[in-house]
């Protein structure tokens, strides 16, 4: 009889469900009133209605820069133009006087304010304008983001100048679709220091000449074609960075490390490298790229020989329209993706993508869009998350561009985004910022499952996170990026608990752990997760690979008594910064550098690294390095108890375990 109860219950819910309202059943995308609307044979445009004009003077341009031609003198504000993504300048005048002037077009439209798109028609001058323009908005922790991007082309001796929050992109296929002249990076600190210079980016453009570079944490260079010579740092004497990450990119000439503290180079190739610091990491470089055996302290590179498994970082392109170019994964890979002839894309139109802007987003508008089945492509802005992002289907892409910001918002209390346990999810260049309380900022499955997606893993690239700095007041976060998931793929995280600016403290930015991985077969190129309270990585997860890690302490331990860790029934001073937990069998590391800084307290740091010496452990080249200590601080062992590590005072700064295999360390 119950059973029976059930199945009509059942039939009842399926009635009822059909006599709803499609609307009611079905979630729908949010729409936007647009002024310019793509049509079959070109592009229908709305006209501002000013109050006294006579007529309407409609002037175009193939692209923002180009020369403008007048097309249309009329009263009436529609107007429609064969050129789908052309310009158009709109004067409303009256007795010979323009009232109004706006500019018209559907990448403005599309793309926001934020976003600016050129082609090769534009003038470059105009171009190194607007940059120049982004570049004095933007500081350290402004509120600004830009991203620039330029269609297939030649754009002769243009020089990009980029700072904080800025991205710049080319809309080819292959990098060498687009050509500029020179790409600089400025050190932002007096001396040359960029130890600061956080938080930009360029991909997927040729560049004839030279390419200054000075970067720290939170950058990428990646899918990128240099005709120079490459310099990570402002010149070799008084300029240092903190830096930093070269994926999928050829560089003909040199590459001059400088005095950058640690670097990951992946998948590309050079045709000399000098000098760099303690922790030079390269994995799956192209033939015939040396690099050299040890830095400028004399401590040995690493390299690893394949890049396992990997995929590259999706990007928009421009072919007669806009789409989002997802590549394959790619196993035991060397050398840039796009000169492998086996290399294969998917191209997914802008139309199957939610196109989001911060100026009127909310979470409930991309939560709707998400689960209508709907990508989202994130434009330059700060967007305020008043409830998690849920991303429940399999192979969605996220994608953002200029420093995407998700700063969690209002009532949130538990994480910015959640990947649900799926296939082929896709994030990428996104930038997730705390608030006054929260569990997670990013969630990659609710819990340990055990399912397996090797054949098509959640990938995630250029992914950041902040906790502290840009706002004033308190913010606390548990447990920063927790990885559930099994087969997940990181390239290029920087986990960052603030240590200057506005709202950094002991008391004030509060947190307990920088990265938790419980998932299975996890990869990551370039971890590094800075100034937790507790461990700031831990792995809990089987067959873990790290490719690259950099950690600081924090800095401002009140005193010893605050920062002790139990491990086994025994108390030891301060956390680990590399975890790894007792019960794993496999885990490989590869170049792991963990940092030692005091603001002027006495205390230390018992382990640099904790793992278990079960035969599958294999860490190779761990470095410390202890840049600011009084007498008595410092770390006092390399992994476990094993090596003896810097300790004030001290006779070197800098100093490095070749390998931790098994139980067994060698010095």
């Amino acid at each position: 009889m119950k059973r029976r109860i059930t199945a009509l219950a059942v039939s009842l819910l399926l009635l009822l469900a059909a006599a709803l309202p499609i609307a009611a059943c079905a979630p729908t995308v949010p729409e936007w009133e647009t002024q310019a609307e793509l049509t079959s044979d070109g592009v229908k445009l709305t006209l501002t209605k000013v109050e006294g004009a006579e007529e309407y003077k409609i002037y175009h341009s193939p692209s923002r820069h180009g020369e403008y031609e007048l097309v249309s003198e009329q009263k009436g504000t529609s107007y429609k133009h064969e050129d789908k993504y052309g310009y158009f300048r709109v004067e409303a005048v009256a007795g010979g006087e323009v009232l109004h002037t706006e500019l018209l077009s559907y990448e403005i439209e599309t793309f926001g304010e934020n976003m600016y798109i050129y082609a090769p028609t534009d003038d470059t001058a105009a171009i190194e304008a607007d940059l120049a323009a982004a570049y004095e908005k933007t500081g350290q922790f402004s509120s600004e983001r830009f991203a620039a991007f330029f269609r297939p082309g030649d754009y002769g001796d243009l020089d990009l100048t980029i700072r904080y929050y800025m991205t710049v992109g080319g809309l080819g296929v292959n990098p060498d679709a687009v050509s500029v002249g020179t790409l600089n990076v400025p050190a932002q600190l007096s001396n040359g220091n960029a130890t600061c210079n956080f938080w930009f980016g360029a991909e997927n453009m040729s560049v004839k000449g030279d390419v200054l570079w000075a970067a720290s944490q939170a950058t990428s260079f990646r899918r990128m074609e240099v005709g120079g010579s490459m310099s990570l740092t402002e010149g070799k004497s008084n300029s240092w960075g903190s830096g930093g990450f070269i994926a999928d990119s050829q560089i003909a000439g040199t590459v001059d490390a400088g005095v950058q503290q640690q670097w990951l180079t992946r998948n590309s190739s050079w045709t000399a490298w000098e000098d760099g610091d303690i922790n030079m990491t390269f994995v799956g470089s192209a033939a015939g790229s040396p690099v050299p055996e040890k830095g400028i302290n004399g401590l040995a590179t690493v390299t690893v020989e394949k890049t396992p498994v990997v995929r590259e970082k999706p990007f928009l392109i421009f072919d007669e329209g806009y789409y989002v170019c997802v590549p394959a994964l790619r196993h035991d890979a060397t050398g840039t993706s796009w000169s492998d002839p086996a290399m294969q894309w998917k191209y997914i139109p802008l139309n199957e993508f939610y196109v989001a802007r911060a100026d009127r987003d909310t979470a409930a508008t991309l939560n709707a869009a998400l689960q209508a089945g709907k990508h989202i492509f994130f434009t330059p802005g700060i967007y305020n998350i008043e409830a998690p992002l849920r991303v429940t289907k399999a192979d969605t892409v996220l994608l953002g561009c200029g420093l995407t910001t998700l700063r969690i918002a209002g009532d949130n209390r538990d994480t910015v985004m959640e990947v649900a346990d799926v296939d082929g999810v896709k994030l990428g260049g996104l930038l997730f910022e705390a608030g006054t309380y929260s569990e997670n900022l990013l969630r990659i499955g609710a819990s340990y499952s055990g399912t397996s997606h090797a054949a098509d893993p959640v990938s995630c690239s250029d992914i950041y996170f902040r906790i502290g700095g840009a706002q004033k007041g308190n913010t606390f976060v548990r447990q920063t990026l927790v990885i559930n998931a099994c087969d997940v793929l990181g390239d290029n995280f920087w986990v960052w608990r603030g240590d200057h600016s506005y709202g950094v403290g002991w008391e004030v930015n509060v947190t307990q752990n920088g990265v938790v991985v419980n998932g299975d077969n996890v990869t990551v190129y370039g971890l590094m997760v800075e100034h937790f309270h507790e461990y700031q990585t831990i792995w809990n997860g089987e067959n873990g690979f790290v490719a690259f890690y950099q950690s600081e302490t924090p800095y401002e331990v009140p005193e010893q008594s605050a920062w002790i860790s139990e491990w086994n029934g025994q108390e030891y001073d301060g956390y680990a910064s590399y975890k790894i937990a007792d019960d794993v069998k496999k885990h490989t590391a590869y170049g792991i550098g963990v940092y030692f800084v005091s603001n002027g307290g006495t205390y230390v740091l018992d382990h640099a690294v904790e793992a278990p010496a079960a035969e599958g452990i294999q860490l190779y080249h761990v470095a410390l390095a202890v840049f600011s200590a009084p007498t008595g601080a410092g770390i006092r062992h390399f992994v476990n108890d094993l090596g003896e590590g810097i300790f004030q005072p001290y006779s070197v700064q800098k100093k490095q375990m070749a390998s931790y295999i098994a139980g067994v360390g060698t010095m």
